[in-house]
């Protein structure tokens, strides 16, 4: 069984070694965004991280249609230098970590099977539905959306002077 296993993971080694480097040259990258204040991040820095993104070769490898996605969503935020400035915000919150939008290998193996496959998918996402509707209908949320509206206060009267009527004004009159 041993050797099955190890035979299985040899013929899938390439596939997960692609992978993982870009999985680590987007957490690199990620490092020199968050250090930039330590180390200023030029334009050359940026290109040279948007080339080798560019020139990643996804064939024959798990997911290449997600990686692909990401790498496009990633080229639309490209920084355009201004007058020697360059605004990496939208940048920032593109490469950011998330579970939505993970890099690790199997954190995008986790994420395929938990939404993009539909056969596993119902399972879980009808699991997360559940979870959510008992913290929703839990009886401490329903004491929290009381209503803003209380009937003891007293009305303010407002007066409205029928006489100051001028034409044109649009009341009718």
């Amino acid at each position: 069984m041993a050797d099955l296993l190890n035979i299985l993971s040899l013929g899938t080694k390439p596939l997960y070694e692609k992978q993982w480097r870009f999985h680590n040259l987007i957490a690199d990258f990620r490092n020199k965004l968050a250090k930039r204040g330590e180390s200023p991040l030029t334009e050359s820095d940026i290109d040279l991280f948007y080339d080798e993104l560019n020139n990643f070769n996804f064939n024959f490898v798990f997911f290449s249609d997600y990686y692909k996605k990401y790498i496009a969503n990633l080229n639309r935020f490209r920084p355009k230098p201004i007058h020697g400035n360059i605004d990496v915000t939208f940048l920032l919150i593109a490469i950011a970590e998330d579970k939505w939008k993970p890099t690790e290998p199997s954190a995008v193996f986790s994420y395929h099977l938990k939404y993009k496959y539909k056969l596993t998918s119902r399972f879980f996402i009808s699991h997360q539905k559940n979870q959510n509707r008992k913290k929703i209908n839990s009886p401490d949320m329903i004491s929290k959306h009381t209503s803003k509206f209380d009937s003891s206060k007293k009305w303010t009267r407002v007066p409205i002077k029928k006489d100051q009527c001028q034409p044109g004004c649009g009341c009718g009159k």
